[in-house]
């Protein structure tokens, strides 16, 4: 049954797979706190250089969590849960900086956050473009592409 069928509020992929997403996100999020940790060190200095390393890290395991996720969702389903990390970045502020937390930083993410839902809510359903895993699901099967066809 499509996502459609069920109804609006339908998760489009597996629980399983959205909470991978979500912690890939979390632990991609954590970049940016140890980029801020090797910009406390001199350059160069062995404290830079491993807060460089492990930023460099965490950068690669994300690369590789974000293909083997996106073989089970679509690229628009999961760019749209990556602003995630916006919060995720308040947080770690606030707990391993101690920054200050101000009424403009949570207005600015929520203006980017609403802005990203409004920008891609009923895209799929009102454009008639296939989603890149139903496309890969024509492909395996043999069926021909239906943009190609109209555009020939």
């Amino acid at each position: 049954m499509s996502n459609k069928k069920r109804g609006r509020w339908a998760l489009e992929v597996p629980l399983k797979w959205f909470l991978l997403l979500h912690l890939s996100l979390v632990i991609n999020s954590l970049a940016g706190t140890a980029s801020k940790l090797a910009g406390r060190h001199e350059f160069m200095s062995a404290g830079f250089i491993f807060w460089y390393g492990v930023m460099l890290a965490i950068t690669m395991a994300f690369a590789v969590a974000w293909q083997q996720i996106l073989k089970h969702m679509s690229l628009t389903f999961a760019f749209t849960n990556k602003p995630i990390t916006i919060i995720w970045g308040l947080i770690w502020g606030v707990t391993i900086f101690h920054e200050t937390l101000s009424w403009k930083m949570i207005l600015g993410s929520a203006v980017i956050l609403i802005g990203i839902m409004v920008g891609v809510s009923d895209t799929a359903d009102t454009s008639g473009e296939e989603t890149a895993s139903e496309d890969l699901k024509h492909q395996a099967s043999g069926d021909a592409d239906p943009g190609r066809e109209a555009m020939s």
